[in-house]
């Protein structure tokens, strides 16, 4: 296959790739299936099942409901394989501190990486997709700010038009991690989250990409504190 055909096929497989985490970075128009994923990141099924059966005995649907349920729970994030059984994703807190560390160092690599591109044709839907972010902030609903939170990421990395790092990146920043991640911000939180959205949002893709990734790094890392604060 000659080079520019191979290029072209790795656009088009980023570029699909990117839609589809997109649209899986959202809460579900579902109502039970929004309320399973919420008690499960919140720990509430404990050690109940994860399978289709028992996803039919907590929410009372029926079997069709239940296998199509447990498939995309899968897909998210939310049911694991643990050896020849199916379990919860409930991460500790150093798991969910590890996944954020890796999250926050793919995030940076981006920014730093855009600096040295011409990424302009990205930077009217990385800027709409922080302007989501700052929406849903000031909804004050943890959840909604997660995801806003990993699809405003998600177009950065996306930008750097790299493959194998946005194949990485959508591995780690499943819908599961977001609600994850959802589940200790406060509300304190969301105010510095915002002020480090604006900066990314202005200066992504700028001369200052060290001042923009450690705003990243501070959304994720210690969100009460932007850099610009």
């Amino acid at each position: 296959m000659r080079p520019a055909v191979m290029l072209l096929c790795r656009m088009a497989k980023r570029i699909e790739l990117f839609q589809q985490a997109a649209k899986r970075m959202a809460i579900s128009p579902d109502a039970c299936m929004e309320r399973i994923r919420r008690c499960s990141i919140n720990s509430k099924f404990g050690n109940e099942g994860a399978d289709p059966a028992s996803l039919a005995a907590i929410v009372g649907m029926d079997d069709d409901w239940s296998a199509a349920a447990f498939a995309e729970l899968r897909s998210t994030g939310f049911i694991k394989t643990d050896w020849a059984r199916f379990k919860w994703y409930q991460p500790s807190v150093k798991e969910l501190d590890d996944k954020i560390a890796e999250l926050a160092a793919i995030e940076a690599a981006a920014i730093i990486r855009l600096s040295s591109m011409d990424c302009a044709p990205a930077l009217p839907a990385i800027r709409a997709l922080a302007d989501e972010f700052l929406k849903m902030a000031d909804g004050g609903d943890a959840v909604a700010t997660s995801l806003a939170h990993h699809r405003m990421m998600l177009a950065i990395v996306s930008a750097t038009g790299e493959l194998r790092l946005m194949e990485d990146y959508v591995k780690d920043a499943s819908v599961a991690v977001a609600y994850a991640v959802a589940a200790r911000l406060e509300a304190a939180d969301f105010e510095g989250m915002k002020r480090s959205a604006n900066v990314i949002a202005n200066l992504v893709g700028t001369s200052a990409p060290r001042e923009c990734a450690a705003e990243a790094v501070a959304m994720r890392l210690h969100p009460k504190e932007p850099v610009s604060a």
